[in-house]
């Protein structure tokens, strides 16, 4: 048996310059949230927490202070139940974002030790069910300066380098120019490539209708998160009347949450972020709840190479896996995978082989 030896936190900073944004807000820094769980069999697991929104002094501190003294010295293969210790210390406490946040950290920490000690990919100890993974790109942010055409030609540009669907941000401009951004991205994409659009909340139901139905004729695949997350009586009447099936939440958390959206049909696209939804425990059942009600999964990502090889390794896992995103504006720690773990081949990637995650972030606890 391994037992918890340590945990450790990272964070990362890259500063950016303010010309690009999505409908809510410029990226002038992308920050990146990684925990490590160190076992007492010398093996080092890595896990990362959503951060975006905010500094991350108080996930560091939660975890080091309320989390940390708690799990040392218990065994290390006990994911389930330390989830399960914690969501029900939020009953009562003020602390429950950070709790999932966190907790979701080491979660994926703990599934990765576990496929290491066992030799085997995370994707195949979780069950496997297929290795090929469909990959979107994803970003289409506003940038300062840039024209409806020169936009088309830059994302039409990743259907040319082998993806099958990109993915874009809406609700940033006015309705006639994102509804020029998205016509003449889908036709430099051709017919045969998916585009999807994500509007960040950016919406209010009668805007969203109207949206909707204006790009519909283009056949989009998915309209992601319309409207504010609470809003589910508005996101049905979305789904029902603007003639695309909806996608989300990635931000959300909590099995009542998901069930909520998808007993009242406010989504097709069942889509979470491991990082923040519940890691690999709670990615699982999100999976089984949407498989349940005949609805796919498509897994959220913006951060760093550790939440892209989680989903991976989840969507393969998964019988209903539609897809995962593959954002490619914030991608930190990319360049420490080992070569070819992002290769596509028929636009399509496949789940490493390598013992857990697959890549090897030890060095960074020093």
């Amino acid at each position: 048996m391994a037992t918890i030896k340590d945990i450790h936190v990272r964070t990362l900073e890259k500063p950016l310059d303010g010309t690009i944004r999505n409908p809510r807000y410029r990226w002038t820094v992308k920050r990146s949230f990684l925990v490590f769980v160190e076992t007492s069999d010398g093996r080092v697991g890595a896990g990362e927490s959503w951060v975006d929104g905010g500094a991350p002094g108080s996930l560091t501190a939660f975890v080091e202070e309320d989390l940390k003294p708690v799990l040392v010295g218990q065994d290390a293969d006990l994911s389930e139940q330390f989830f399960k210790r914690a969501i029900d210390m939020t009953a009562v406490s003020t602390r429950r974002s950070q709790t999932w946040a966190c907790m979701s950290a080491i979660d994926i920490a703990l599934w990765d030790l576990k496929a290491q000690r066992t030799g085997l990919p995370l994707w195949r100890l979780l069950g496997g069910n297929d290795p090929r993974v469909m990959p979107y790109a994803s970003a289409g942010l506003y940038k300062t300066g840039q024209t409806a055409d020169q936009f088309a030609e830059e994302y039409a540009a990743y259907v040319k380098q082998g993806y099958k669907a990109v993915k874009i941000k809406v609700g940033g401009a006015s309705h006639a120019a994102d509804v020029e951004r998205v016509t003449k991205l889908k036709h430099a994409m051709g017919p045969d490539a998916r585009l999807m659009v994500d509007a960040v909340s950016a919406y209010d139901v009668p805007r969203a209708i109207a949206f909707a139905r204006a790009v519909a004729p283009l056949d989009i695949y998915w309209f992601e998160q319309p409207l504010a997350i609470d809003d589910v009586d508005g996101m049905v009447r979305v789904h029902e009347q603007g003639g695309i099936p909806l996608c989300g939440i990635e931000n959300d958390y909590g099995l009542p949450n998901f069930r909520r959206l998808i007993d009242r049909n406010a989504v097709h696209f069942v889509q979470f972020d491991p990082i923040i939804s519940g890691g690999i425990t709670y990615g699982r059942k999100i999976a089984a709840l949407a498989e349940a009600a005949f609805r796919p999964v498509t897994l959220h990502h913006s951060n760093s190479v550790v939440s892209m090889l989680a989903n991976i390794h989840l969507a393969a896992a998964v019988a209903n896996a539609d897809s995962v995103e593959r954002h490619v504006f914030h991608s930190p720690l990319f360049e420490r995978a080992p070569e070819g773990t992002f290769a596509m081949t028929d636009g399509m990637l496949t789940a490493p082989e390598r013992p857990g995650l697959g890549v090897d972030l030890s060095a960074m606890i020093g």
